[in-house]
């Protein structure tokens, strides 16, 4: 992710956490120098978000449950993490008018306010609904996964889960988020 000032936040998931590099040109040599790296910051599916100088990222893992967290991109310090409250793993975020869209990889959408002091929830809602298929020889437990990534075009947002896709009117309203 392009950091600004010749800087790029490289992450990776699966523990590789993430780096903060920049590149100095001189003359027609360029230089790399690593300036942080963390384990604490990382992102599984999708590239972290970045508003006034803070990154905000899924970091969930098969062994780790970090759920939403905000890292200070001067220095790589963590400034907190959702942890499993609630839970955000591998869904997908996307800044709109400085506020974060974010599905938490199951069921839920949420509306948050970036912060670097805390997390600020403005409003959240189930949208997707249990999965799952029965039948006469079938019976096969569903999963409520929500990987991909959402989209926005002209006030609607769309989001698939693995066995349903909506779309929703968003937009300002007394109710921030509402089907159309």
């Amino acid at each position: 992710y392009d950091a600004g000032d010749s800087k790029i936040l490289i992450v990776g998931a699966y523990n590789s956490g993430a780096a903060m590099i920049q590149i100095t040109k001189s003359g027609d040599s360029y230089t790399v120098n690593e300036l942080y790296k963390t384990i604490e910051f990382g992102e599984h599916t999708k590239p972290p978000l970045y508003h006034n100088g803070y990154f905000y990222a899924q970091y969930s893992t098969n062994e780790r449950r970090d759920g939403l967290v905000c890292m200070d991109a001067e220095n790589g310090q963590i400034m907190w993490k959702t942890s499993r409250n609630p839970v955000f793993d591998k869904g997908s975020m996307i800044l709109v008018d400085d506020l974060i869209i974010a599905t938490d990889g199951q069921r839920s959408l949420y509306l948050i306010q970036p912060d670097p002091t805390e997390f600020k929830l403005i409003s959240s809602i189930n949208i997707l609904q249990e999965s799952g298929m029965t039948g006469r020889t079938v019976g096969i437990v569903g999963t409520n996964q929500n990987w991909s990534p959402i989209a926005l075009s002209e006030g609607k947002l769309l989001i698939r889960g693995q066995h349903q896709m909506i779309c929703l009117k968003v937009g300002t309203t007394t109710t921030p988020l509402q089907y159309p």
